[in-house]
């Protein structure tokens, strides 16, 4: 039950003020009574203060003395009188008390001279303005005591609210790093503990925004900078058509479907460009397809060489593509593959050796093997040659379930593509 109490008074600010407001009250209580009756009895008892009460008691006799002379009172008028003027004083005779002393006076050889013989006080008692006195002052040191009591719990409370709200300001706080903490267990440490919980959901909110816009840039990047190769192509083809450069009719045939596959492929990637701005999408949603895939090889392979043979390099390649094997991809997405790695061999093979393209079966997949010979500028650069297009092939690869590797050596650089066959 006690450790109950305990909790309760630890974990509640309104236990903690009750019982801080009980325990002021025992403390005037006991001060007061330690002031003001305490202390009294025990300085008129104590023999420390001999002569001051001795000096007091010979004051008041002579007052007394100089009033019995002044009235010529007997002793039997001295004895019934009621000293009024004489209620100052710190003492009393038994004589005009209204109590008796009860034997805890203090005793006197003082003597009265009255018009009829002599009157013996025999012994003195505190007076009621003695009493009030120490009453009044033990009232005031109690309550100002008991004062403090709670003026200690309020600065207690002051000062963890105020180390709270410094803490809430504090720059710092923007870093994870930082902790908001109050001591104890009660509401103020509660509400520290939930501001604390709060400031760490909001920062991890404010870095997964930060991730969300950081991903949703590359992604604009990644399809922007996808979208100019399907574009300069078509360009290309409308250039040859436009300024009568096909050589054939085989060959405007083949820049009109070109341009169509281009346009169509273009829609697409525009499509998702806005789909991602409109609806704050980080990621592409890919949409498979179980293809073909030596059909879907051959063309991407072939379309590619003629397109690189047509700028003057040498394309080795298969004159087939063999084998019976299915894949579920994103046929636009691996266009996107097919088009970037184009591109890159575009700026930076060298027209003078090769482009080797093979292919090669596995038992669950297929890879694709693209090794050319740098150019001497590619080689000299110190720029990453295959920056976006690189990280659009690696993430459309894992996309597909596939992957992605390179080596990239001084004066050559092969990429491998695989994926795996749909069972």
């Amino acid at each position: 039950m006690f450790k109950a109490i305990k909790k309760r008074i630890s974990t509640h600010l309104l236990a903690q003020y009750i019982t801080i407001s009980i325990l002021s009250w025992i403390v005037f209580f006991i001060l007061q009574f330690f002031i003001a009756d305490v202390i009294p009895r025990w300085s008129f008892q104590s023999t420390l203060f001999n002569d001051f009460w001795e000096k007091e008691c010979q004051t008041i006799v002579g007052e007394l003395q100089k009033l019995v002379e002044d009235q010529n009172m007997t002793v039997a008028e001295v004895r019934e009188y009621n000293l009024n003027e004489f209620k100052k004083s710190n003492i009393t005779f038994d004589f005009c008390a209204k109590y008796a002393l009860n034997g805890h006076g203090r005793h006197t050889d003082a003597k009265i001279i009255c018009t009829d013989g002599v009157f013996y006080p025999n012994q003195y008692g505190i007076s009621n303005n003695y009493w009030d006195f120490w009453n009044y002052v033990g009232t005031f040191v109690a309550f100002v005591c008991s004062e403090f009591v709670i003026l200690i719990y309020v600065y207690r409370l002051l000062r963890r609210m105020k180390k709270l709200y410094r803490q809430i300001i504090n720059p710092d706080l923007k870093k994870i790093d930082s902790v908001i903490s109050v001591e104890g267990t009660d509401e103020i440490a509660v509400l520290g503990n939930k501001i604390e919980e709060m400031r760490i959901l909001l920062i991890k909110l404010f870095e997964e925004e930060k991730k969300q816009r950081e991903e949703q840039t590359k992604l604009i990047a990644s399809l922007s900078h996808d979208i100019r190769t399907p574009l300069t192509k078509i360009i290309g083809c409308l250039d040859i058509l436009n300024y009568g450069l096909a050589k054939s009719e085989e060959e405007k045939t083949k820049c009109i479907a070109m341009i169509t596959s281009k346009a169509g492929q273009l829609k697409c990637l525009t499509d998702r460009l806005l789909n991602s701005v409109t609806k704050g999408n980080n990621a592409i949603v890919y949409q498979k397809e179980i293809c073909d895939g030596p059909s879907m090889f051959d063309q991407l392979l072939f379309e590619g060489s003629y397109s690189l043979e047509k700028e003057g390099f040498q394309v080795h390649i298969p004159e087939t593509i063999s084998g019976v094997y299915q894949l579920n991809v994103d046929i636009v997405a691996i266009r996107r593959v097919a088009d970037n790695v184009y591109s890159n061999l575009h700026k930076y093979a060298d027209k003078k050796k090769p482009i080797e393209i093979w292919i090669e079966e596995k038992k669950e997949e297929v890879t694709i093997y693209i090794k050319n010979y740098k150019t001497i500028e590619s080689s000299i650069s110190k720029q990453e040659s295959y920056g976006i297009g690189l990280r659009v092939i690696a993430k459309i690869m894992e996309a597909m379930e596939g992957k992605c590797e390179i080596e990239n050596q001084e004066d050559t650089f092969l990429i491998k593509l695989t994926l795996p066959f749909y069972m």
